[in-house]
C-alpha cells in the first residue's frame, strides 16, 4: 500500500513538473520573439537557463496564488 501511494505521488508529481516545463518552453519562445531573435540563435545552455527562469516564474505564481486563497478561506485577506 505504501509503495503504491509513493508510486502515484512520484506519478502526479512528474505530470505537474512536465504541464510546467511545457509552460514554461512556451513563455520562453514567446519572450525570446519579443526581443527580436530567434531560438536558433540560442545554444542549449542559455535555452535551458531561460526556460529554467520561467519555470521559478511559474511555480512562483502558483505559489502566491495557493496563498492568497489559504488566506481567503481564513478570512484574513
Amino acid at each position: 500500500m505504501k509503495q503504491w501511494l509513493t508510486e502515484r505521488k512520484q506519478s502526479v508529481l512528474g505530470k505537474y513538473r512536465s504541464v510546467i516545463r511545457e509552460k514554461a518552453i512556451d513563455q520562453a519562445k514567446v519572450e525570446i520573439a519579443l526581443t527580436g531573435k530567434e531560438v536558433t540563435n540560442y545554444n542549449a545552455d542559455q535555452l535551458e537557463i531561460i526556460v529554467k527562469a520561467q519555470e521559478d516564474k511559474i511555480i512562483q505564481r502558483y505559489k502566491n496564488s495557493t496563498l492568497v486563497v489559504f488566506l481567503l478561506a481564513l478570512g484574513i485577506y
